[in-house]
């Protein structure tokens, strides 16, 4: 069973809206916008909202990516005022139906989830999680929390996917197999998104990473089967198209390299456990052992590329 709709106040929400389709719903004295997290919530808009699924509520945040993309997640706190977590849980249940996951917890400190109920559709999960004491969020004294997340990857590659696919068919076109550059590594180099992948084990892995990536707009690719071809997990290549542009390869995923390029170089020397080496040119990270001299030779290739300069910032690792 699919749940597309929901009715946030005077709100009208859909699986698809952007935060701007919830700002035109509402008068803008009713909104306030958050950008301060940025580092892992770009925006939030955050509504007026006295009452939800019969609970006294105050306010509805909702986040995206992006202005240009959609709404995955919305979250109302629930008032400290609402002290009866039972109640609350069994309106929900006499609202949404019995959940599919329910858990208690005796250990009662503002930390701790004590009563936890999870509602999963087939594009959605809606859960509330109810703490042990009286916390402070979002200028909010709180209770507990009702969460509502997309799980639709089939619409995320629906409105998403196209421009990557597209690209990726072009560079695949446009290889010239003589400039492949190959660079050894002691690791092999991981697939991205685990945690996305293992959420939708029943899809092919490579649709679950397009479909992300291009929500979250990484400047990311699949490799071309030729590149993945003529390399192993545990290297790394350049190669250049016909047109002269130049690519950074693992076995996973391609970077196009540009100047401006976001990048870094950590080499963490070991402590206690064994050190590491992280290589991230705009989103592709290439993990690596600490101190290795084929790493100076490889980031001396890509700074010939870049036209500057990766300083590799020293220090050890916890």
């Amino acid at each position: 069973m699919r749940k597309e709709n929901f009715q946030f106040g005077d709100v009208n929400f859909k699986w698809g809206d952007q935060l701007a389709d919830v700002k035109s719903q509402l008068p803008e004295k009713d909104t306030i916008t958050l950008s301060d997290e940025a580092s892992y919530m770009p925006e939030v808009v955050t509504i007026k909202l006295p009452k939800f699924w019969t609970l006294n509520v105050a306010h509805c945040h909702f986040s995206a990516v992006d202005d240009d993309r959609l709404i995955d997640s919305i979250w109302i706190n629930i008032p400290a005022q609402l002290i009866d977590r039972q109640q609350v849980i069994k309106k929900l249940i006499a609202y949404l139906g019995q959940g599919s996951d329910y858990s208690s917890d005796s250990h009662y400190y503002s930390d701790n989830v004590v009563e936890h109920c999870e509602w999963v559709f087939d594009n959605c999960r809606i859960s509330v999680s109810m703490y042990g004491g009286v916390r402070e969020e979002d200028d909010e004294r709180i209770i507990g929390c009702l969460s509502i997340w997309l799980t639709d990857v089939g619409l995320l590659d629906a409105l998403y996917s196209k421009p990557i696919r597209d690209m990726e068919a072009k560079m695949a076109d446009q290889i010239v197999l003589s400039s492949i550059e190959s660079f050894q590594t002691k690791q092999a180099q991981d697939m991205r998104r685990s945690r996305e992948r293992d959420m939708f084990s029943d899809y092919p892995a490579d649709f679950v990473v397009r479909a992300f990536d291009g929500l979250e707009k990484e400047a990311l690719f699949q490799t071309p089967l030729a590149i993945r071809s003529r390399i192993t997990e545990s290297q790394i290549c350049t190669w250049q198209s016909l047109a002269g542009d130049y690519y950074l390869s693992d076995y996973w995923q391609t970077v196009k390299l540009e100047k401006g390029l976001n990048c870094s170089w950590n080499n963490l020397l070991p402590t206690k456990f064994g050190g590491v080496c992280y290589v991230s040119i705009e989103g592709l990270v290439i993990t690596d052992e600490h101190s290795r001299p084929e790493t100076k030779v490889f980031i001396k290739h890509l700074e010939k590329i870049l036209e500057t300069k990766i300083k590799c910032r020293e220090s050890y690792s916890d």
